[in-house]
């Protein structure tokens, strides 16, 4: 069975941008990963592969609101990234919406979660910031970890505040989420945005390169622009996720540390680095 970990937070907060990163890190050992979004308002599959035309088959709506759903049906969906063959993806295509499919059913969402964690070594779950979306609060209860990222200003706080109520059962672990602060910027007040909202583990600094990689159909290379601390934001999560981590062991390949705005976090300016090289691997290969 492989890892289960969950991304929730606030509308705009970086969270697929996240997921690719984190994807890339996990994997840099040819480790395999799935990424998850069920968010049908917002099909990611065009978003991840903007080149590839996918048809409704491919979507993951009918998967899981299929009559049997089994860990062979899912694998057939995955859709394998040319490259990185070692990260699959699953989401809605492009057109889908809302009302493409029935409502999504607890039951469903808690066997299809299950079935493809038996698939990979990882699984990612890039949530809605919807909770009327089923699969929010089923993948936060599934998950071994929990990643809630909110932007440091008032939209992060008051989704939090909006958002604390609905998650207060045992079952969804809240009090152990990992919180990072998305998308920091100079001018937010951090230290004072961590004292509303309860506390950073960590900071994922914005870039203008970042940016440019989300809104051009390049997510997966947005890892090279990352800053320091926000590779130190991935590194935590790993070594959460695998507690005999220690330093002597083979770390991922991750990008370099660019100078830092000030002493807090990243400033604005373009940043390059070194991206991670995978060799091809033929795609049926992948998730046997």
């Amino acid at each position: 069975m492989s890892k289960i970990i969950t991304v929730w937070g606030n509308p705009g907060c970086g969270k697929s941008l996240f997921c690719c990163n984190l994807a890339k890190v996990l994997t840099a050992d040819k480790k395999k990963a799935i990424i998850i979004n069920a968010d049908s308002s917002t099909p990611m599959l065009p978003v991840w592969m903007p080149e590839r035309i996918l048809e409704t088959h491919a979507s993951i709506g009918n998967v899981l609101t299929g009559l049997e759903i089994n860990n062979a049906l899912i694998a057939e969906r995955v859709i394998i990234l040319k490259e990185y063959p070692f990260i699959g993806v699953m989401g809605f295509v492009a057109g889908e919406n809302p009302f493409s499919y029935p409502e999504l059913k607890y039951d469903k969402i808690k066997l299809f979660i299950t079935e493809a964690s038996k698939l990979v070594d990882y699984i990612i779950l890039d949530c809605s910031s919807n909770m009327l979306n089923f699969f929010t609060p089923t993948a936060i209860e599934s998950a071994d970890l929990v990643v809630r990222i909110l932007t440091p200003d008032l939209r992060g706080l008051n989704y939090l505040k909006a958002h604390r109520p609905l998650l207060t059962d045992e079952k969804f672990h809240y009090d152990k989420h990992l919180t990072f602060a998305g998308l920091a910027r100079p001018f937010h007040a951090i230290d004072e945005m961590e004292h509303l909202i309860g506390g950073f583990d960590g900071l994922l600094p914005y870039a203008k390169e970042i940016e440019r990689c989300g809104t051009s159909g390049q997510m997966f290379k947005a890892l090279s622009y990352c800053n320091q601390r926000y590779i130190n934001s991935l590194k935590l999560v790993k070594e959460r996720l695998n507690r005999e981590y220690t330093e002597t062991e083979s770390a991922p390949i991750i990008p370099d540390e660019p100078e830092a705005f000030g002493d807090e976090y990243a400033d604005d300016t373009d940043t390059g680095a070194t991206k991670t090289v995978i060799k091809e691997k033929k795609r049926h290969e992948i998730f046997k």
